[in-house]
């Protein structure tokens, strides 16, 4: 069953890269499209077995500063698990909160904040994603951006994910733009 819906996702997701966005936009909203991304980002990477100190523990996904998925994020992870833990979505207002993420997007409205939020982050293993413009530069290790014919795309830089003890899979690797850090 979890191999089925991890096909199923990917195929989504594959699907997803070739239909331009203003096409699919009468189908799916922009952020519907990065919420999908975002939860098969916890599909195709992984974490150190020390992250998680309880069997029981949850995959969290966490959205810092002001949400622009609503309602998507929560749907597209509904009953869903990662290594057979369940994944559950929480909003924080603070980097301190985070601790226990294994994946952080930074919201746009967190501009202000990046230099403090990557300082923290440095003594954590916690996939840092955004839309924010030059994310990716400035210490984030997953930017969402639009192509030119709207479609929504991914730079992914290997060398921050390493520097997290992460690990991200070839088939990752294969569909994202790769940035290597000045």
């Amino acid at each position: 069953m979890f191999l089925k819906k991890v096909i199923a996702l990917f195929l989504i997701l594959i699907s997803l890269y070739f239909i331009p966005f203003s096409y699919a936009r009468n189908i799916v909203e922009e952020y519907q499209i990065k919420a999908v991304y975002l939860f098969n980002f916890a599909l195709f990477l992984s974490w150190p077995r020390y992250v998680f100190k309880h069997p029981n523990q949850p995959f969290r996904i966490c959205i810092i500063g002001d949400d622009p998925f609503g309602i998507d994020l929560d749907l597209v992870i509904e009953n869903e698990k990662v290594e057979r833990r369940r994944v559950i979505v929480q909003r924080i207002n603070s980097i301190k909160k985070s601790k226990y993420c294994q994946i952080l997007f930074v919201s746009q409205s967190e501009r202000s904040r990046m230099a403090n939020i990557f300082t923290y982050l440095r003594r954590h293993p916690i996939l840092t994603v955004s839309d924010m413009k030059n994310f990716a530069n400035l210490g984030g290790m997953i930017q969402f951006f639009n192509t030119p014919n709207n479609k929504v795309r991914f730079i992914i830089v290997p060398e921050t994910v390493d520097e997290a003890e992460l690990i991200a899979s070839a088939n990752l690797l294969q569909i994202a733009r790769i940035v290597h850090r000045r």
